[in-house]
């Protein structure tokens, strides 16, 4: 049986992963929405040009910096699109452990509260274990669609500077507008890898503790 001392510390330390899961889920939700609305816009302005037909303008739009510029908009957007889906499933699934960290702040006697406190701390391991495989996927999808960012943001600077100075100015406002979801994909992947280094040992002794178990009651 706990102590008072550590059921309050055991308490408040998994309401603060609940709270801090639900922040990075819902970060997540966010930048798949956005990414998918850059790239768009990206994709719009490079061929919206190209629809009056001319040769000058259909020229430009299979010139390799444009084509470029088409293609990295829409890598982003088929990532941000599955991006966006599957960070949603995990958010409707981490809205089931913000309700179990209400009953644990609800919960005034000791023992229910104990028994609450240890409820979540399952739900928290059955959530990982669940989406280990999505994590590790955003993980890595992070680092990729914010230099894919960056990159397109790069692209339109030194198309800028070398075809048309005249645009300098929008290239360096399209530059920041890119660099700031790209770091912010940055982040995320940084973010998801500590929450990731955070509870694979977990798992990996929960599974443990689930294997000895199974022994334990195997035995005549």
């Amino acid at each position: 049986m706990m102590s008072r001392v550590d059921l309050e510390r055991t308490a408040g330390r998994v309401t603060r992963e609940v709270t801090y899961l639900k922040a990075l889920v819902f970060i997540n939700l966010v930048y798949g929405v956005v990414a998918f609305g850059i790239s768009i816009s990206a994709i719009v302005t490079a061929v919206v040009p190209a629809l009056d037909m001319s040769q000058s303008t259909l020229t430009s739009l299979l010139a390799p910096h444009c084509l470029l510029t088409v293609t990295l908009a829409a890598v982003i957007v088929a990532l941000a699109a599955k991006w966006f889906s599957r960070s949603a499933e995990m958010l409707d699934a981490v809205d089931d452990l913000g309700k179990a960290r209400g009953q644990v702040s609800a919960s005034h006697d000791e023992e229910g509260r104990a028994e609450h406190v240890v409820g979540i701390i399952v739900e928290l391991l059955s959530y990982y274990r669940q989406h280990r495989e999505s994590i590790r996927a955003f993980r890595i999808l992070g680092k990729i669609s914010g230099l894919l960012f960056i990159g397109l943001g790069a692209i339109g600077l030194l198309q800028a500077f070398f075809f048309s100075p005249s645009n300098i100015v929008q290239a360096v406002l399209g530059l920041v507008a890119t660099v700031l979801p790209g770091l912010a994909g940055i982040y995320i992947s940084y973010s998801l890898g500590k929450y990731q280094d955070a509870w694979d040992p977990r798992l990996i002794a929960a599974s443990r503790a689930e294997e000895e178990l199974r022994e334990l009651l195997d035995r005549p």
